[in-house]
């Protein structure tokens, strides 16, 4: 116990850790988080049924174009949860792609469209991703943009900045879970979960993960998997940008600039 108590507790903002605490050992938990989100209660909600809840354990790649965690309601629809910690060139429009591609993978042959359940994408994420607000939950639906109306809800992007929570306590349940996920100090999340259930359950099992010398190495590489396929990206993009700079400047020099001008044009 002494041991365990010693050990830094994992942030429930690493991606498997998130899956691993939501998607297979707390799924009551995963309901009341939704549930608030989507403003809804648990029982309307109903029973959360896990893709796969096993996925990726081993994954050793990025994320490529995985989800954490999909999960479907008695209802029907489909929900995909996801932690972002970095930010993506691109990520709004994989949003896009992912939530169009789970709501166009129910449809079979034959299968008329007014029977496609609705589906419905969940991005945590640690930065500002929407930067035209300080809106900490910006929700995204298909509407006219002259007037507001709306064309349908059969798709549904929720966003939640974790860099937008405000400091203080707003008394909204919102507001303790998405404190719980960004505080990462283990005094303030007991604090947090003192007259919460379920926070005590993500406790209890995130103290387990976090002394078990497996799980957190498995969660720490796959953190700097993560991590190290970013900085190639960034690399390669850093790289390209500059030969084709050089490769410029080599052309304007065949055509008679002077290096002076060819800096002012296109920089050192």
């Amino acid at each position: 116990m002494e041991e365990q108590a010693n050990k830094e507790l994992l942030s429930l903002t690493n991606d498997y850790v998130f899956r691993r605490i939501f998607g297979q050992k707390n799924l009551s938990a995963l309901a009341v988080f939704l549930a608030i989100i989507l403003g809804m209660t648990v029982e309307e909600l109903g029973d959360l049924h896990v893709d796969d809840p096993h996925m990726h354990r081993e994954r050793k790649k990025g994320k490529s174009n995985v989800l954490d965690i999909r999960v479907h309601t008695n209802s029907g629809e489909i929900i995909n949860v996801e932690i972002q910690v970095n930010p993506e060139k691109g990520f709004r429009e994989r949003l896009a792609y992912l939530n169009s591609k789970a709501f166009s993978g129910q449809l079979d042959r034959g299968t008329p469209y007014w029977m496609l359940n609705r589906t419905i994408t969940i991005v945590v994420a640690t930065f500002d991703l929407i930067e035209e607000n300080r809106d900490c939950l910006n929700r995204f639906q298909w509407y006219n943009i002259k007037d507001g109306t709306m064309l349908t809800d059969a798709q549904e992007i929720d966003v939640l900045e974790l860099s937008k929570l405000p400091q203080e306590n707003d008394g909204s349940e919102l507001w303790k879970w998405l404190r719980f996920f960004k505080s990462g100090r283990e005094d303030e999340m007991e604090e947090l979960a003192k007259d919460n259930d379920e926070m005590k359950k993500v406790m209890v099992t995130l103290r387990e993960m976090s002394a078990d010398e497996y799980e957190r190495r498995l969660a720490e590489q796959l953190e700097k998997d993560e991590r190290d396929r970013l900085g190639q990206i960034e690399y390669g993009r850093q790289e390209g940008e500059a030969r084709a700079k050089q490769e410029t400047a080599q052309r304007m020099r065949e055509k008679g600039y002077s290096e002076d001008e060819i800096a002012d044009l296109i920089g050192n």
